[in-house]
């Protein structure tokens, strides 16, 4: 039995308090005096509470975003008093452990400097066993403005090239999005945004390692698990004293299947410090990627004891799977694939880009996350990718995306820029990814390390990469290269070697845009030419890493942001909550290109909602289509820009700031589904395809129709096909006359279910003169709602405000095929209806 736990944790959070420090005044005068301080939230950041006190307007809304820049212009003093009861053992070390520091903060412990930290992402603990005294105890954390030093470093390096935000953010260890970019606002936070605590103890876990193996069979799991253990420094001084205080410890491993029952249990010594063992699973319970199977998890329970006593405890939850990169040759075309393998099974990764879901991050609550990532589960999605100018998210992030099975491609914190690589930057950048990297590598959501976003694309711009030469040798235009090829590899093949790592994104050939080989981003539609959309096809690569298109956010989103006079598109307040360069502008090219330009704000934000999901589908349905199986899986990824938002902003996202879902979401769900049809026009002829995305094969009957718009059926073709598992099975050709404007409508049917539909209609949409489809709505109970038109309609778009959680949404309606729609809260509530044609 044991006696008690010795390892104490004090969390910090309470009774701080902020204010702005005056430079021309006496620092501790100004600590001790009681005027000018409010309440502060820790963990949190100076906007938040400035807000709350009424000090600040909030810069989501209007145009205040600009009459917040002062706040990221100064210096910013946190204090707090804290009460220690005199139960501090003589053989007790205390440690103040501060998870996150935003970002040039020095502390100070009664009156003590302890530490002067210059990176947001590195975790900090200092020892302050000698200072802590009985009773009353103060720290204080003083945060200088990082615009302000990093402009100060700047000027000492040397201006170098970067795409969004001040050019003084490259010397920064700091979230780069902080300093404004094509989607988000410039408010430049400071403070302690994780959490603050005093940890007591003998001794601790200081690192546990499970780099898991699972035998190419599938058969047999090892979990090799490695321990390394911290003594407290009354004891390590003294190594003699050290080596037997070691030889009276050990280490109790158990493990628990997915169920709660035990599978293993071993007892280790520790030796110098350490403690290692492999635990064997057999026939282990496989995890999987979203739609592939489930995704179970085991738990790893370590203790340090002593005699009876527990001196510490850790657990994670484990994940068994084999996941590979593959880069093999092609059948009938150059390059290599570039195609994630989840338990030897080849895997199309649909999924979305991911960046940090607020301004200021310490408000996002664990139940936000999991709502973003459930609601990209639910749109068949695979993978997420965490952007590289943003933040390594918190654990509730990866914990949600362990248990739906949410891939993660996890960039390192480098974004849009030429970044220099001194001594001390590379220092700290090896501090960070260290850290980093034994924080989340036991997450079996975690795909990949990627070393930076768009690094290599803005060096090739500016002609400053040179893919012939070394990263040594081309240290002197490109510094950073031997960060992204020597120093993040390196840790990432000693602190995490079962999985890939790629040098940035995108990255393949001599300007990162090759597609034949690596990833790539696709952004000839939206940027570079402003090519149409309907060319998607033509921009393929291995796997495709970002593209988008924008649109407005829910109505209700805009008037959370804009005052009445301002709701209306182009107003200045809207113009301000598009950060893209030229956004509007690019906006309304594809709006003057595909549709009927409304002037009202409803339509307009139809509008723009209609060519993002057409546009999404359009690219997924491609590339899609390029996923043909053994030897020829030539597209193996796509990645929508982007999921989220960080603030109510017209931008690409698919779901926006206040977790409200374009129809684009939709669009993109049906998209991705396990089995879906494929349509493609030609001069003559339609193209249908069908991707099988299960590992079974399927017989399913086929149906396309030719409608006109009117709604009269011109033409039915019937198929009973046999799909092989995961690929593509490209049905022919059939021809129409190209005078007419017809509509093709393919549904996929499975023992008299449809379970999946496509539909192609004429472009550009604004030359269309459609009738009016004659929608029906019925209620049936369980909040189901079936639909129906005597016309085809495009673009059905069924809102009734928030709460209601649709099964699917923005809908292509054809004659005699009544759609049933889970609304799931919607009660009594009316719904409202807008297709193409009410604009």
């Amino acid at each position: 039995m044991y006696r008690r736990t010795l390892m104490r944790q004090i969390m910090l959070s309470s009774g701080w308090q902020l204010k702005q420090r005056d430079p021309s005044r006496d620092l501790a005068t100004q600590i001790d005096e009681d005027d000018g301080w409010i309440p502060a939230t820790v963990p949190g950041v100076v906007h938040h509470d400035l807000i709350a006190a009424g000090l600040l307007p909030d810069p989501f809304e209007g145009l205040n975003e600009r009459a917040a820049q002062w706040v990221g212009e100064v210096d910013w003093l946190y204090r707090c008093d804290v009460e220690i009861a005199n139960d501090l053992a003589p053989d007790e070390t205390a440690t103040l452990c501060f998870d996150g520091l935003d970002t040039f903060a020095k502390v100070w412990f009664d009156d003590v400097m302890v530490l002067s930290s210059d990176n947001m992402f590195i975790p900090r603990r200092i020892e302050v066993t000698r200072l802590i005294q009985t009773g009353h105890n103060r720290l204080i954390v003083l945060f200088e403005s990082a615009l302000r030093r990093g402009r100060a470093r700047e000027a000492e390096g040397g201006a170098l090239p970067l795409w969004n935000g001040d050019s003084s953010r490259l010397y920064v260890r700091k979230a780069q999005y902080h300093y404004g970019w094509d989607w988000g606002p410039t408010l430049l936070t400071a403070g302690p945004w994780r959490p603050v605590r005093l940890e007591v103890f003998t001794a601790r876990i200081a690192d546990l390692h499970c780099p898991i193996e699972v035998t190419p069979d599938l058969r047999i799991a090892t979990i090799p698990v490695k321990i390394v253990v911290e003594a407290g420094s009354a004891i390590a001084r003294n190594a003699q004293e050290l080596a037997l205080f070691f030889a009276s410890l050990i280490v109790q491993v158990d493990l628990f299947d997915p169920d709660g029952a035990p599978v293993a249990s071993v007892t280790l010594p520790v030796v110098d410090g350490r403690g290692s063992t492999d635990l064997i699973v057999f026939a282990p319970r496989l995890w999987w990627p979203n739609g592939y199977g489930d995704q179970p998890l085991y738990r790893l329970v370590v203790t340090l004891q002593r005699n009876n006593d527990i001196l510490d405890r850790r657990e994670l939850r484990l994940g068994l799977r084999r996941l590979r990169l593959v880069q093999d040759s092609l059948e009938g075309e150059p390059g290599t694939t570039f195609l994630f393998e989840v338990n030897n099974v080849p895997i199309f990764c649909g999924g979305a880009n991911w960046i940090p879901a607020d301004s200021f991050v310490t408000r996002i609550t664990p139940e936000r996350y999991r709502a973003w990532c459930e609601q990209a589960a639910a749109a068949n999605m695979v993978m997420l990718r965490v952007w590289g100018g943003g933040i390594y998210e918190h654990d509730a992030f990866y914990d949600a995306c362990d248990e739906l099975g949410l891939l993660v491609w996890q960039d390192f914190m480098f974004a849009c820029g030429i970044y220099p690589a001194p001594g001390w930057f590379r220092d700290s950048v090896r501090a960070e990814a260290e850290a980093q990297v034994r924080r989340l590598r036991h997450h079996p959501c975690l795909a990949l390390w990627c070393g930076n976003n768009e690094d290599y694309q803005i060096g090739a711009a500016t002609g400053r990469y040179d893919p012939n030469l070394t990263p040594e040798e081309n240290a002197d235009r490109f510094p950073a290269r031997v960060l992204y090829e020597r120093l993040l590899p390196a840790i990432c093949a000693d602190l995490d070697p079962t999985r890939p790592y790629w040098p940035g994104s995108p990255y393949g050939g001599a300007d990162g845009s090759d597609q034949t080989f690596g990833d790539r981003h696709t952004w000839e539609i939206w940027h570079g030419p402003v090519a149409p959309y309907q060319a998607y096809a033509a921009y393929h690569g291995r796997f495709v890493s970002e593209f988008g298109m924008q649109a407005f956010p829910d109505r209700a989103t805009i008037e959370a942001f804009a005052p009445p006079a301002e709701r209306y598109p182009q107003s200045r307040t809207l113009d301000h909550h598009n950060k893209a360069a030229d956004g509007p502008r690019r906006l309304a090219v594809y709006l003057n290109d595909n549709v009927r330009i409304p002037p009202d704000l409803d339509g307009y934000i139809y509008a723009t909602q209609l060519v993002q999901a057409e546009a999404l589908t359009t690219a997924i349905r491609a590339w899609r289509r390029r996923w043909g199986g053994p030897g020829r899986y030539a597209t193996a990824g796509a990645l929508v820009w982007q999921l989220n938002d960080c603030w109510p902003v017209i931008s690409w996202s698919m779901i926006d700031y206040y977790l409200r879902p374009k129809p684009a979401l939709y669009a993109v769900r049906r998209a991705l589904a396990p089995i879906a049809p494929g349509l493609s026009r030609t001069a003559d002829s339609v193209e249908l395809w069908v991707v099988n995305g299960t590992v079974a094969a399927a017989e399913v009957e086929v149906e396309l129709r030719t409608w006109t718009l009117g709604g009269d059926l011109v033409a039915l073709e019937k198929l009973s096909v046999s799909l092989p598992p995961n690929r593509t099975t490209e049905l022919g050709q059939f021809g129409f006359d190209p005078g007419s404007a017809l509509i093709f409508d393919a549904r996929l049917i499975v023992n008299d279910r449809i379970v999946a539909r496509a539909s192609l209609w004429p472009e550009p949409f604004k030359y269309l003169t459609l009738p009016d489809p004659v929608i029906v709505l019925d209620l049936a109970p369980g909040d189901y709602l079936h639909i129906r038109a005597a016309r085809p309609a495009k673009g059905v778009v069924l809102s009734a405000g928030d709460g209601v959680a649709w099964s699917d949404n923005y809908l292509d309606l054809m004659p005699g095929d009544e759609q049933v729609i889970h609304a799931e809260g919607l009660g009594e509530r009316p719904v409202s209806v807008r297709w193409l044609g009410m604009m």
